[in-house]
């Protein structure tokens, strides 16, 4: 075993978490000096972040490099100093870690729903960058968070483990696991109380996000141990997030959908209710022929629970009749989005 892993965040929010994973494959060097990545955080509307939290995962021959990192143009950092570093075989593998809760609460910052990372490579040896990965807290008093997020490189061999700190009441949570699972016959394996789960791995090259949905163990204290039970190689493992979140969500209901032509177009009466515990921050109708998109409409007016609601759709008259158009209807509340469809017959 060989490497750090550390608790750096144990705390209570008032918001809804959004995490973006992406494994990366991209070489800097003297010819291909600059790219950009773009994360996306949907639905933001220009809410507060809470906490956010940047990791940058990169693979080099040496500590020898030059580079500069921006995150929407704000400058993260301009020197190539991680905060783990472990060798694998003939390869180092850096972490970097930063708190950018203040650049994601910028102006400019608030007003987008993505952000943009800018990767310089300036000399030195060359290097791939193998993960991004930003975790987001949408502040609203709507929602609760519990988060523990545990960071750092632990490299664990066959027959190894490594137990994290014993957790209360965890039964329910959600476990995200980032992990460079590199040969075929290793097997990660995460163990919490007599409960075994095993992250399958697609064998690709490089660091790969596993997510356990709703644990399920009892009330009181709960191990948790990471295990590498396979016959191969090493395994990598970046970081640990658990967590909870409670929210009253909206559900919306079709009741009623009512179509006629019109002076040579289509119109449609949706009648919506919302079953739900609280209202949707948007409603989006769109109406789909053959895969196009015909007409799209957006309502930011809250639709309270137990509300109804009716909207009018007009579509352009290029259907035939007896053709059957889509009724998508979208609707979001914090970071989270659902939708349904109705199928239309064309009077």
């Amino acid at each position: 075993m060989q490497g750090v892993f550390d608790n750096i965040v144990d705390k209570v929010f008032n918001g809804d978490l959004y995490i973006v994973f992406k494994p990366l494959d991209l070489q800097l060097h003297g010819y291909h000096s600059k790219d950009n990545i773009v994360l996306n955080i949907p639905n933001r509307r220009s809410r507060r972040i809470g906490f956010g939290l940047l990791e940058v995962a990169t693979e080099s021959s040496s500590e020898s490099v030059d580079w500069r990192l921006k995150l929407n143009g704000i400058s993260v950092t301009k020197e190539f100093k991680p905060h783990y570093m472990v060798r694998y075989k003939d390869r180092l593998i850096s972490k970097f870690v930063y708190d950018v809760t203040p650049i994601l609460n910028t102006e400019e910052s608030m007003r987008r729903e993505w952000v943009n990372l800018t990767v310089k490579h300036e000399g030195g040896s060359p290097v791939k960058l193998r993960k991004i990965q930003l975790a987001a807290l949408y502040e609203d008093t709507d929602a609760s968070t519990s988060l523990k997020y545990w960071t750092g490189l632990l490299v664990l061999y066959p027959g190894e483990s490594y137990p994290l700190a014993k957790c209360k009441n965890i039964g329910g949570h959600g476990i995200r696991i980032s992990s460079y699972i590199p040969q075929r016959t290793s097997r990660l394996i995460m163990r919490i109380n007599g409960m075994r789960y095993e992250l399958t791995s697609p064998y690709t090259e490089g660091f790969e996000e596993y997510i356990i949905n709703n644990i399920n163990t009892s009330p009181g204290d709960d191990a948790i141990a990471l295990v590498n039970e396979g016959e191969g190689g090493a395994i990598i493992t970046s970081s640990i997030i658990l967590y909870s979140i409670r929210m009253p969500i909206p559900v919306i209901e079709v009741e009623d959908i009512n179509a006629s032509r019109a002076g040579g177009q289509l119109k449609i009466i949706v009648s919506l209710m919302n079953k739900g515990e609280s209202s949707p921050d948007f409603i989006v109708f769109t109406v789909l022929y053959k895969g196009s998109m015909l007409t799209s409409m957006k309502i930011d007016k809250p639709l309270k629970s137990s509300e109804r609601s009716i909207s009018e759709l007009v579509v352009p008259g290029i259907v035939k009749t007896g053709e059957p158009i889509t009724l998508r209807i979208v609707w979001s509340k914090l970071s989270r989005t659902w939708f349904t469809e109705k199928q239309i017959l064309v009077p």
